[in-house]
C-alpha cells in the first residue's frame, strides 16, 4: 500500500472545496417506472460526461419536490456504461416546503465520469429534482 498517497486522498477527502452539480441551472428531473418499485428511465446528466477533470466523489444528494407521498430510492450510475455507484431512500409524508439532503457515499469515481440517475417509489410515476454535492481529487 502507498502509504503517502492514502494520506493525500484522506487529507483532500476532508479538505476539498464543495462542488454542486448541476450548478447554475435548475435540478434535474426523475420519474419513477410505472407501478410500485419499477425503475423509471435514466435522468437527464447530472454531471456530463468529462466535465470533471479529476477523480471525485459523491457526498450529498438535495432532493426537492417529490410529488406524491410515497417511499422513494434513488439509483446513483457513473460512467459511459452505467455502473451503479450507491442508493438512497427518502420518504414523502406531507407536501414539501424546501429540499432535503440525504448523505450519499460511493467509491472514488474515474475523472470524467458521468453522473446520472434513476428513481423507483412505492406509488409509481412519482417525480422528484435532485443535485449532487461532490468533491474531487488531485
Amino acid at each position: 500500500m502507498n502509504w503517502v498517497r492514502t494520506l493525500e486522498l484522506v487529507e483532500q477527502h476532508f479538505h476539498s472545496a464543495q462542488k454542486v452539480a448541476p450548478s447554475g441551472v435548475a435540478a434535474v428531473t426523475l420519474t419513477s417506472g410505472g407501478g410500485a418499485w419499477n425503475l423509471g428511465d435514466f435522468s437527464a446528466d447530472i454531471i456530463a460526461a468529462d466535465a470533471e477533470p479529476l477523480e471525485f466523489d459523491l457526498h450529498w444528494v438535495s432532493i426537492s419536490a417529490p410529488d406524491a407521498n410515497a417511499q422513494y430510492e434513488i439509483v446513483f450510475y457513473y460512467g459511459a456504461t452505467d455502473i451503479e455507484a450507491c442508493r438512497v431512500s427518502f420518504a414523502r409524508t406531507n407536501v414539501f416546503t424546501s429540499s432535503i439532503l440525504q448523505h450519499i457515499q460511493t467509491a472514488i469515481l474515474p475523472a470524467g465520469s458521468r453522473i446520472r440517475a434513476k428513481m423507483m417509489d412505492s406509488a409509481g410515476g412519482s417525480a422528484c429534482k435532485v443535485k449532487v454535492h461532490y468533491h474531487s481529487y488531485h
